[in-house]
């Protein structure tokens, strides 16, 4: 069976919903332990975490991590938009 291959959108979306749930869960997420649910090797993890910094979906507050409203609103929409793709039998994906 092949696996296909998940794009740049579905890699930040399972990003910030796995760092918004292990904020709410913990407080203090382990961004090895979001890395691994995320199944990412550690550096393009960090890679994708400074993109979203640098986009502004998540912030630092020192040494926490914040998954800002940009960032929740592109978790809320990314959901809305796979919903219709999969109602229309066009996506089976997330």
């Amino acid at each position: 069976m092949k696996v296909q291959k998940r794009s740049k959108l579905q890699i930040y979306f399972g990003v910030l919903k796995i760092l918004r749930e292990e904020l709410k869960q913990n407080g203090h997420p382990s961004l090895t332990r979001v890395a691994h649910v995320a199944n990412l090797p550690y550096d393009r993890f960090r890679d994708c975490l400074d993109y979203l910094i640098q986009v502004g979906m998540v912030s630092r507050g020192g040494e926490k991590l914040i998954v800002t409203d940009k960032g929740c609103e592109f978790i809320q929409e990314f959901e809305r938009i796979n919903d219709f793709l999969r109602r229309m039998g066009l996506s089976s994906e997330i």
